[in-house]
């Protein structure tokens, strides 16, 4: 469930990530990387913490996740 509220998109180098999924941007954040040693490379455990506005590019709407992760 969205917030009724917007927040700055946070800022934290190489933890956030955005994917655009028909035609809605949403923002993850990266919990942790687990080395996958078969493929040779590390795989990222992400969570979606809202959606981008469409109107502001460096603003989102939270979700209850975003809460849990990103400290005020």
């Amino acid at each position: 469930m969205y917030a009724d509220f917007r927040v700055e998109i946070p800022k934290e180098k190489g933890k956030i990530t955005r994917k655009k999924i028909k035609g809605t941007t949403y923002i993850y954040y990266q919990l942790k990387r687990k080395y996958d040693a078969e493929k040779k490379y590390s795989v990222p455990k992400i969570t979606p913490i809202g959606k981008a506005c469409e109107d502001t590019p460096d603003m989102m709407i939270p979700n209850e996740k975003y809460l849990l992760f990103i400290p005020f």
